[in-house]
């Protein structure tokens, strides 16, 4: 395989070199210096002189040549093109130069009309001027272009029956005969198959769809633009066959998780690469890969486009094979995502604005999702505990009901007070979700300009977004602008793009828990007093002192903010000479800054700082604890980033024949790249944000947990510098006849100095080969029923790197030690020289169709990629200095099936009216099987990829292990047995004392009884977890797509977008989460809400054959199954006790699968009549809805698929419904 990319990369040096001799050879020759000094003499004497000097060759008939008769030249030190013009001036004769010859000729005759002239205007069906319009004759390689008032001229050679073509992106393609008259007015219509028509952007170059050989998705964002959405990634779901979208809260500003194609790394990134105009974008933050892959992490920071109005953007291309993402190297293993966005168009200014305006739903307890008891079925569900004789040995938090009847029992209060305590608890019925969440209006603004020349064009815009989260005081806002000028003089070009951004974010910490703290506290309790003060209960304080603190969640998030202020500016420059007409040679640099501050605030009244201060319950001081003894705290991360681009590109486009039918286009360059981020993190306690964002002045020598906390790395702050470098060179080479076959040939070569020298990876070559054959053209021209039929095919290769691996030991240098007395370091990187690069290797094919006139159109694609070398970390020995190393010995493989459709049922749209009615139905499936492989199985006994000391239960009851022949992602639960008929408690398989199959005691050869434990001793941790456990599923799907709809009829326009998940598996909301051995009771705390699934418990025997949720049993059982487990203190620990056992069983996994109403929309374009009258050039109006309803398993009882999973240790915010009114005008 390396002899064959090292042929490869002879083959493409090959290529460059000849296309450089073909193209240069005859420029060259006619620009040769010669000196000519002949007086009368036969002009063969002059091309003997030539010859003699330069080496050229002359091609001509001597016969003819006779006619000139003798000349006289004297020319010095000039070129070969000027003897020769001088020569040949005014003679009937003409000359060519071809490669190292000169050939001469007669001029042929032509006829007494030599040439025709034609002029004219070109119109949309509304009447308006078409500005760049390609007006050429048909047969021949002559045209023009209508100018900004959709105007043309053309002058062009006789031909007999001569016919004019006109043709525009996105509209149909006129032919009109000429027919002598010296005016064609045309009228060109909006094209059907518009979408087809669009060209493909790869960041690099413009592709001609018919003429692209790689797997991508081009969408334009007019189409996919959603209000009540603020970022395109979200916009994206549905869209893209083969694109997963996950997005695990509902939290506005939250960035979503793609996975273009499946998963082809392990510890690297696994989002796609972000691309603007070009431009490779990175993350604001830095945030670590590990964080990023866990599908549990909220990223409230942003991605790469988290600042892009996306009212900015005119199209997306979804990069997804080799052939497409080779020319991105060793970033683009797991796709590209290249955006475009608007630029100035030739004509009059143009001023747009458009206004959204969204309604945003809070939960509700009465929603299908919140399926958790009232304060009545609470107190029900205590007063039957109480009855039952259930007591709570430990609980500190008397309040609410269990207060009450405590209370009555010790005679403090009688029964009459009793009664009337309980029912106004019965009654409270406090709606947390009221308090702590609501119902929000968000607007988004952008003000455009638009306009220019031929030679000069512009795009302005400013834009303001204003969102309103679910949760209170949750916002989002982000101000944008952006400028681009093109400019085109003689041969240069030249392009500038400058884009800004603000944004303001705030969130409650996500240590205040808004949204599990609705789910899971009790509807009993009030959140005021009678007198309208805040209700405070006690809580468990700080672990060291046992001390309740006060809380109220109502104050904590009065007095908790999370602040993410961010601002950031791109500015990108291309100059561009056209050194001759196939010949270009562009320069680019694009350099950012990006600042993006963090501050997590708790005040001083807060639980949080109640904690650290640790007060004794009668509110004294504790100075042994205090490690706050007034203000509050403050969190500050901050992050900076910088980054250039430097880009050299030449390219070449060139018909090599003047029939047109063969073309070469060609592209090499070299690329300087550099991304530095410089971190700070920092705490500070005493802050006073009341007074002035002061710091309170401590006694350090009073308060010693304080004075030693002010040593720590968190009070002395965290810094971080990281800086990558990269340098890279690139080919790309296309050969196409006619519209019939298309070759693509990609290469690309990244050096880093990330991995070893003993592993001779330094340099990464990734190349690719495609093609396309368009059958249609080919084979089936007169088949008008077909309009396009082609095939297309590729195979390559990807990279993938990790930037915090290194070849060289890295020494994290400390603080002074104080009981060395001397300044200590730590190892922070272990050297690696023998760590590779990944490399992903692709296969993809794809047909495309259309027929009937557009009217079904589609394509189906088929591909495979296969990850080696995978990085996988490894255990090592703590006397190394680190307790991890990363090696590569990991294989993953993706593969699956694509399909993109379009069907046009009904047209009646046509001859420039816009009174029809047409339907358009848009399915999109995608599929993918992500399969990870292990080569290093022994026997087919170890599965896991990881050492037998790396190994925990959780890490397969959460996913997090790497198993050979499964998904990543993939978890696995325990075998859930029944109910015990005795209690109610849950039984599982695996976990009996004795070896129990099918229910039978499995006894050895002498009759003797095989416990579980003596053969789970013989065993590994991985097989005794896979005794206990089967593999339940994994949580990414297999299968996603979309189903659009969309009705048009005179001007409105109504659209319908579902979008589906398939092959996905959740766990249920928990129904166990506090369960300790502290408590001392089974029953939940007095402050805790339970879930409806409990009125179905087991209550007397027999009731385990109609549920499957456990009973109430005693104090003293419940305290004996949290330590009876017998495996408990063995090497091969498998569970926690049966309870939590119970929320990662089987019988708490379901269906995954769902089918949402992604988006509904109403638009109504308003009659150009009507516009005319308002001095407006277009205006529509629309109405629209997302996230309306999902359908999903019957089990999941409204718990929300895509962002609540019980795998998570807190409850998510489910994804919320918006309703929205838009304008957009034009002037």
């Amino acid at each position: 395989m390396k002899k064959f990319e090292e042929s490869g990369i002879y083959v493409a040096r090959g290529c460059v070199l000849l296309l450089f001799l073909l193209f240069t050879t005859g420029v060259m020759a006619q620009h040769q210096k010669v000196t000519i000094d002949v007086r009368d003499v036969g002009v063969q004497e002059v091309f003997k002189s030539i010859n003699k000097q330069t080496g050229l060759d002359f091609v001509y008939g001597a016969l003819q040549l006779k006619e000139l008769g003798t000349v006289t030249l004297q020319m010095r030190d000039v070129t070969v093109e000027e003897v020769m013009a001088k020569l040949f001036a005014g003679t009937q004769f003409e000359y060519k130069f071809e490669m190292k010859s000169i050939v001469i000729k007669k001029k042929e005759k032509r006829d007494e009309v030599r040439n025709r002239s034609l002029s004219g205007s070109v119109k949309d069906e509304n009447g308006k001027p078409l500005p760049g319009v390609t007006v050429a004759v048909k047969g021949i390689s002559l045209g023009t272009a209508t100018d900004k008032d959709g105007k043309y001229k053309l002058v062009f050679p006789w031909v007999e029956k001569p016919v004019i073509v006109f043709s525009f992106i996105g509209m149909e393609t006129l032919e009109v005969k000429y027919a002598g008259n010296d005016t064609i007015n045309v009228v060109m219509k909006e094209c059907v198959a518009e979408l087809e028509e669009v060209l493909v952007q790869t960041g690099y170059q413009s592709i001609d769809p018919r003429k692209n050989t790689s797997a991508v998705t081009t969408i334009k964002a007019a189409d996919i633009i959603t209000p009540g959405l603020q970022t395109i990634d979200q916009m994206l779901e549905g869209y893209v066959p083969g694109m997963v979208f996950m997005q695990n809260t509902g939290q506005i500003g939250a960035a979503p998780r793609l996975r273009v194609r499946g998963t082809s790394t392990v510890l690297g990134s696994q989002e796609p690469l972000w691309v603007i105009d070009g431009i490779v974008q990175e993350n604001p933050v830095n945030v670590d890969p590990s964080q990023i892959n866990d599908l549990d992490f909220v990223n409230l920071l942003g991605n790469a486009i988290s600042g892009l109005n996306p009212e900015d953007i005119e199209q997306i291309d979804v990069l997804k094979d080799a052939s497409a993402t080779a020319i991105y190297g060793a970033r683009a293993g797991n796709g590209v995502i290249v955006i475009t966005t608007k630029k100035g168009k030739a004509g009059p200014p143009s001023v747009s604005y458009s206004f959204s305006g969204t309604y945003t739903r809070r939960p509700y307890y009465t929603d299908r999702a919140v399926n958790v008891m009232n304060s009545e079925e609470r107190i029900d569900f205590s007063r039957e505990l109480i009855a039952k004789q259930t007591v709570y040995p430990t609980i500190k938090t008397w309040i609410g009901y269990e207060e009450a009847i405590r209370k009555y029992y010790r005679g403090e209060i009688s029964f009459e007070k009793f009664q009337q305590d309980v029912g106004y608890y019965e009654r409270v019925n406090t709606d947390w979700f009221d308090l702590l969440m609501q119902n929000s209006f968000s607007h988004k603004h952008t003000l455009s300009l638009s306009g220019g020349t031929d030679k000069t064009k512009y795009y302005a815009s400013v834009g303001y977004s204003d969102m309103k989260g679910a949760e209170r005081r949750e916002k989002n806002k982000l101000y944008s602008v952006s400028l681009k000028v093109d400019v085109n003089y003689n041969r240069f070009d030249l392009h500038f793009d400058m884009k800004g951004n603000v944004g303001e974010k705030r969130y409650t910490p996500s240590d205040v828990g808004v949204t599990e703290y609705a789910y899971n506290t009790t509807r009993a309790l009030p959140a005021y007093t009678e007198s309208g003060d805040y209700w405070y209960y006690a809580r468990e304080g700080s672990d060291n002192t046992g001390y309740y603190q006060l809380f109220n969640i109502l104050k904590e998030v009065e007095n908790s903010t999370q602040d993410i202020d961010s601002h950031g500016m791109t500015f990108t420059g291309t100059l561009g000479y056209r050194i001759m007409d196939p010949l270009k040679v562009a320069l680019t640099l694009s350099y950012l800054v990006n600042n993006t501050e963090q501050d997590i605030w708790h005040g001083e009244d807060t639980y949080y700082c109640r904690k650290l201060r640790s007060n004794m319950p009668d509110g004294s001081e504790n100075l042994n604890y205090n490690r706050l003894p007034v203000g509050g705290e403050l969190q500050e991360k901050n992050t900076r980033r910088n980054a250039y681009t430097l880009r050299g590109q030449l390219n070449f486009n060139k018909y090599l024949d003047v029939a047109r039918n063969h073309m070469i286009v060609a592209a090499v360059g070299g690329e300087m790249s550099s991304n530095k981020y410089k971190g700070l993190e920092q705490t500070y306690r005493g802050f006073l944000k009341e007074r002035g964002l002061q710091m309170a002045e401590i006694d350090l020598k009073k308060y010693v947990k304080y004075a030693e906390w002010l040593q720590t790395a968190e009070a002395k702050g965290i810094r971080t510098d990281q800086l990558t470098n990269m340098i890279s060179g690139y080919f790309t080479l296309s050969y196409s006849y006619k519209d019939y076959y298309t070759l693509n040939f990609n290469t690309r070569v990244d050096a880093s100095n990330k991995f070893g020298s003993r592993a001779n990876d330094k340099f990464l070559p990734i190349w690719s080969v495609s093609g396309r054959l368009n059958l249609k053209e080919a084979f089936m021209e007169r088949a008008n029923w077909v309009n396009t039929l082609a095939l297309r095919a590729s195979f390559g290769y990807q990279g993938n790197m990790l930037d915090s691996e290194t070849v060289e030991t890295v020494i994290k240098r400390g603080t002074h030690d104080k009981y060395f007395n001397e300044y200590a370091s730590t190892i922070y990187k272990y050297p690696n020289p023998l760590l590779k690069w990944e490399k992903i290797s692709s296969v993809n094919t794809t047909l495309d169709f259309a027929f009937l006139k557009n009217k079904i159109r589609g394509s189906v694609s088929y591909y495979y990629k296969k990850t080696r070398d995978a990085f996988l970390s490894k255990k090592v020995s703590e006397v190394n200095g680190i307790d991890a190393y990363v090696v590569n010995k990991g294989t993953l493989t993706n593969r699956g099936m694509e399909l993109a459709l379009n069907f046009i049922p009904v047209n009646t749209f046509g001859g420039g009216s816009k009174n029809g009615f047409r339907w358009s139905f848009d399915p999109q499936f995608g599929q993918v099987i992500n399969k990870l492989l292990n080569k290093a199985i022994n026997n087919g006994k170890k599965q896991s990829l990881r050492d037998e000391d790396n190994i925990t239960y959780t890490d397969y009851l959460n996913g997090r292990v790497e198993v050979a022949g499964r998904p990543l992602n993939s978890f696995f639960s325990y075998r859930f047995a029944g109910l015990d008929p005795a209690d109610g408690r849950p039984m599982f398989s695996g976990t009996e004392v004795n070896y129990t199959v099918n229910g039978e005691e499995v006894l050895g050869e002498d009759g003797e009884v095989i416990t579980n434990k003596s053969r789970y001793a013989e065993m590994t941790k991985e097989q005794v977890f896979l005794e206990v456990m089967d593999y339940s599923g994994c949580r990414v799907p297999k299968l996603q797509g979309g189903v659009r709809n969309t009705f048009s009829y005179r001007g409105f326009a109504l659209a319908l977008n579902l979008s589906y998940s398939i092959g996905s598996k959740v766990r249920l909301l928990r129904m166990y989460p506090n369960i300790a051995k502290e408590n001392g009771t089974l029953a939940p705390q007095p402050m805790e809400n339970v879930r409806r699934e409990f009125l179905r418990r087991w209550k007397s025997p027999g009731d385990e054959a109609y549920t499957n949720v456990p009973g109430i049993i005693s104090d003293d059982e419940f305290v004996k199954s949290l330590s009876n487990g017998w495996w408990r203190k063995e090497t091969y620990s498998f569970g926690t006790n049966i309870w939590q056992m119970y929320d990662y069983s089987d019988i708490r996994v379901v269906s995954g699968n769902y089918l949402k109403i992604q988006s509904v929309s109403l638009r109504y374009n308003v009659p150009t009549r009507w516009c005319n009258r308002l001095f407006l050039k277009s205006a529509y109006v629309s109405l629209s809805g997302t996230n309306l309803y999902t359908w999903g398993a019957k089990a999941l009882k409204g718990q929300d698929p895509s962002t609540q999973t019980g795998s998570s240790t807190k409850i998510a915010q489910s994804v919320r419904p918006t309703y929205s009114f838009s304008l957009n005008v034009t002037f």
